[in-house]
């Protein structure tokens, strides 16, 4: 809401900055109409400022097509590099190499670098979760299990 200068001194009017509606505004005679007003004005914008990237991704035909939805997730990412540096048998130095750096810039402009000892603590978390998630995993099987190994 705007104030409005008026004529009348008395007078006090606000504009909605959203519609451009002009209602009474003095104290005295109440301002929860105001409140109200803003609350369920239809002109106002609710944009979701988080993203303003338009995510693609490759179809059928062989061009390109625009994802829907699209919403960057940190933690998601972090976790599917730790998968690349355990999976490839990559060093932990890989994540601050030029190359690696400029792949995951261009890949996603919002992925924050990590350096070599983040890289490590991650895997050395998501180790943890996977650990405990097959812990619970074999005490919910029924019966005995026997683990063997060959040398």
């Amino acid at each position: 809401m705007t104030k409005l200068k008026c004529d009348n001194k008395d007078e006090l009017k606000a504009q909605c900055n959203h519609c451009k509606s002009i209602f009474f505004a003095k104290s005295s005679s109440g301002t929860s109409h105001l409140r109200r007003h803003l609350n369920n004005c239809l002109k106002k914008v609710n944009k979701d400022i988080n993203q303003y990237i338009i995510a693609t991704q490759p179809s059928l035909e062989g061009g390109l097509s625009i994802k829907k939805n699209y919403k960057f997730d940190a933690n998601k990412c972090r976790q599917v590099v730790s998968n690349f540096l355990v999976c490839g048998k990559h060093s932990f130095r890989t994540v601050e190499k030029l190359r690696f750096r400029s792949m995951m810039s261009i890949a996603s402009p919002n992925f924050k670098n990590t350096s070599r000892y983040t890289a490590a603590s991650d895997i050395l978390m998501y180790y943890a979760k996977e650990r405990d998630h097959v812990k619970e995993e074999l005490a919910k099987a029924p019966g005995l299990i026997s683990l063997t190994s060959d040398n």
